[in-house]
C-alpha cells in the first residue's frame, strides 16, 4: 500500500487517512532458502496502533509477489484481495510460519496523507 510498486488491491493508501505513521520492516528467509519475505508494519504515531502492512515475497526463481493489509474501522483486517478476518495472522501468507526473521529495521515517520 505504501511501497513504490504497483499492486492490484482493494485497499488504497488514502483509506488509512491523514495520519503520521512509523513502523518496522522485518526481513524473513524461508527455511528451504527458496525465497525471502519483507514485512512492512505501519503504526499510527498518535495511537501506537498497527494500521496497515505490506508484504513482498521474492523467490530465488525471480518471481515477486506483493500483498497489503488494512485495519478496518471494526477492528478486522482486509487483504489486497478483499478477504476479511478478525486477526491479521489469518490473512498473512502461511509460508511465514516456516520463515526465520533475520533482520529488522525501523521505518522513518511519514504522512499517510501524502
Amino acid at each position: 500500500m505504501f511501497l513504490p510498486i504497483d499492486c492490484m488491491s482493494v485497499n488504497k493508501r488514502n483509506m488509512v487517512g491523514s495520519r503520521q505513521l512509523t513502523g518496522v520492516c522485518s526481513y524473513f528467509q524461508f527455511t528451504d532458502k527458496s525465497a525471502v519475505l519483507l514485512l512492512f508494519e505501519y503504526i499510527c504515531v498518535e495511537s501506537n496502533t498497527l494500521v496497515a502492512c505490506d508484504v513482498v515475497i521474492k523467490t530465488f526463481a525471480g518471481e515477486i509477489f506483493a500483498h497489503d493489509y488494512l485495519l478496518l474501522d471494526d477492528g478486522s483486517w482486509r487483504d489486497s484481495f478483499g478477504e476479511v478476518a478478525e486477526e491479521l495472522t489469518a490473512l498473512l501468507p502461511t509460508s511465514m510460519l516456516t520463515a526465520k526473521c533475520i533482520k529488522t529495521e525501523p521505518i522513518e515517520e511519514f504522512s499517510a496523507g501524502e
